[in-house]
């Protein structure tokens, strides 16, 4: 398989492609924002037990497998529409369906339900997830991978200010269906901008589901990936992710309304990260991201060691919000580097293939550490949750002292 520096050589991209990629991934992300920050919320404040939320979480964590979803897209002939325009067309108009039974029914009173929409929702957002980051890897060169990256964690802040900030407000004030119903004409904006749009040629790897399944094993094999990269991507968010799952029921249990949840985890948070994600793009490209994984990934630590003894001994209210603001903040420094690493080892052939296979590492380990952390939270407490975080940052920060020691992942 040719390695994606040597063939990673395409057009500079046109403004018509930043602006899906700008925007859809803004909508990925709202999604990600409606599903684990509102929708959470709502039915936090509705009176389902922790132990039902960590049923929503594991309905989420289909979005790990959209490795499949890619070796579907990446076996499947090139449509005359473009290779992955037809699949983010059908994935936004099955999530326009789910919001429009959200927008006209009052659906959260009855959980089996809710839990056939969310259903509908991860595996639709799963889909369009998946194709969005295949037409991130045809469109940008390999120069405009870092700057990439930024623009995708910054569609990740922003997208979350919309679907949990901008969704819990609209709950508030005017009920969840006008919510849902903010949600469905978004996702119409973005398919009528998904429809005339013309996508750049690529060819898909074809070769049929054994050649397909073949490459889920070699892409592990080769020199710039391997066995180790497959760890660290499992270990490296597994802290945060473990941490993040409790950040909605902490702030409801504490006596924060829903407006006031989503201005702490989908606007303050956001709109920090924001200020500090440039950064992370001009460190990724003055600098190895191989040496800057550990330096930037070791600021969480503090941090959680702080957000345990915030659990256990107790603070003011706002020192527990401050701290997971803090504690963003130095996740998002390191996901740009994370993410351009990602993107580099994505060959142009197998596009959706890779990136989402290296995706789904991450999703895997994320939303199994979210279950947990919400099932060991009602059990042992929150400050449980951020000690066992600790514990899981130890495997992730040796690989990257490793990595960084050797100049090679």
């Amino acid at each position: 398989m040719t390695r994606p520096s040597e063939i990673r050589e395409t057009p500079a991209p046109r403004r018509s492609d930043w602006l899906l990629l700008a925007l859809g991934s803004t909508y990925k992300f709202t999604l990600v924002g409606f599903y684990l920050v509102a929708l959470m919320t709502v039915l936090k404040h509705g009176g389902y037990s922790l132990k039902q939320l960590s049923w929503v979480q594991l309905i989420g964590g289909i979005e790990a497998f959209k490795v499949l979803f890619a070796a579907l897209m990446d076996g499947c002939p090139t449509s005359p529409r473009g290779r992955f325009r037809p699949w983010l067309t059908g994935a936004t108009l099955a999530l326009a369906a789910a919001f429009a039974v959200m927008a006209f029914a009052d659906v959260s009173p009855h959980f089996p339900l809710l839990l056939a929409l969310c259903l509908v929702l991860s595996v639709s957002g799963t889909l369009y997830g998946c194709a969005m980051l295949g037409l991130s890897c045809i469109v940008l060169p390999k120069r405009e991978l870092g700057f990439g990256g930024v623009v995708q964690t910054m569609a990740a802040r922003g997208g979350k200010m919309i679907g949990g900030a901008l969704v819990l407000w609209l709950y508030q004030q005017y009920g969840f269906q006008t919510a849902c119903a903010f949600m469905l004409a978004f996702t119409l904006l973005l398919l009528a901008l998904i429809l005339p749009y013309r996508e750049p040629a690529s060819r898909a790897a074809g070769g049929g589901a054994a050649q397909l399944a073949a490459r889920l094993f070699a892409f592990w094999r080769q020199p710039h990936t391997g066995w180790r990269w497959f760890a660290l991507l499992f270990f490296a968010t597994l802290p945060y992710a473990f941490c993040a799952a409790v950040f909605v029921p902490k702030l409801a249990d504490a006596g924060y309304t829903p407006v006031q949840t989503g201005n702490i985890l989908a606007v303050a948070i956001p709109v920090a990260c924001l200020i500090v994600t440039p950064l992370a793009g001009r460190l990724a490209r003055s600098r190895a991201p191989q040496s800057l994984m550990l330096p930037l990934f070791a600021l969480q630590l503090p941090l959680l060691l702080a957000n345990a003894a915030v659990g256990y001994t107790g603070a003011p209210a706002w020192v527990s919000p401050a701290l997971m603001v803090a504690l963003s903040l130095g996740y998002t420094l390191l996901m740009p580097v994370l993410l351009a690493l990602m993107m580099e080892k994505s060959s142009r052939q197998t596009a959706a293939l890779d990136s989402s296979l290296q995706f789904s590492v991450i999703l895997t380990g994320s939303y199994a550490a979210g279950f947990a952390a919400l099932r060991l939270a009602q059990h042992w407490g929150y400050g449980s949750v951020f000690l066992a975080a600790v514990l899981l940052a130890l495997p992730a920060g040796g690989m990257m002292y490793r990595m960084g020691k050797n100049k090679a992942v």
